[in-house]
């Protein structure tokens, strides 16, 4: 069973990391999510003693237009790896969002982020029992976090997925519609725009969880992720689980297939 501290709740931090990945899925971590400062957000995740690490890759921009949308791609070099988190000290809330890998997942995927305004990019591995981080300056010229659209907005979910073979790895691409309201924006009425956001997402290949997810209202709009699964075959199955903050949920699968 992999190590979990990752996802746990403060004060129930010993009793989670008992649980298997199906039963930690339903537990959303809002201490760190909440978390106004760096420190406090690491302590919600259980982060302790962690080791800056040239083994950790972070492309982003160097310079971002639009903080609303700034993408984000993270490679973890380092053996082992059960565990990426992702945070910008400067927006908000700090946490950005929050990754647990199982096997046969690779310590790679790629995001699309909001950022307030000029900050750090940081990113923590968790890897066999240790933590490690690298950190990349980010310049953003407008603020992202704001959102936009409307109080009484409606939208329609739907999802796209699609995983190609290059040799014995998949890469799976993802996108799916929601609105990913922060919660802080207001309408052209002056309304505040309430927070809807997706929390979790799980990606099971051939109905075996391998990827578990908590976001928070630091991920893009219409949230977009790409991964990569080693061992995979063609016509194997992938599927990807979302809930939100409102309790909708929804589901898309895709087979992977020849590249």
């Amino acid at each position: 069973m992999l190590r979990r501290e990752f996802i746990t709740l403060a004060g129930l931090l010993g009793a989670v990391c008992c649980l298997p990945l199906s039963a930690i899925a339903a537990v959303w971590n809002k201490l760190a999510f909440d978390a106004t400062k760096l420190d406090e957000a690491q302590g919600g995740l259980g982060i302790s003693g962690e080791i800056p690490s040239k083994a950790i890759e972070i492309i982003a921009p160097d310079r971002a237009e639009n903080g609303a949308i700034v993408q984000v791609e993270v490679t973890s070099r380092i053996p082992d790896t059960t565990g990426i988190a992702i945070f910008v000290e400067k927006n908000p809330t700090a946490l950005i969002a929050n990754f647990v890998l199982d096997k046969p997942m690779q310590g790679k995927l790629v995001t699309r982020i909001k950022m307030a305004e000029t900050s750090d990019v940081k990113v923590v591995v968790q890897a066999g029992g240790k933590y490690y981080s690298a950190s990349k300056l980010v310049q953003v010229m407008e603020n992202g976090c704001g959102g936009g659209g409307s109080a009484n907005e409606k939208f329609n979910t739907s999802m796209k997925m699609r995983a190609r073979l290059a040799g014995d790895v998949a890469e799976v691409k993802a996108i799916i519609i929601h609105p990913m309201h922060t919660g802080h924006a207001k309408d052209d009425f002056g309304q505040l725009i309430p927070a809807d956001f997706i929390q979790l997402a799980d990606v099971n290949l051939n109905d075996k969880p391998v990827l578990q997810m908590q976001w928070g209202t630091g991920i893009a709009k219409n949230p977009y992720l790409t991964f990569y699964l080693a061992g995979a075959k063609a016509g194997d199955k992938i599927s990807l689980t979302w809930h939100d903050n409102h309790g909708r949920t929804a589901s898309g699968e895709t087979m992977v297939g020849n590249a």
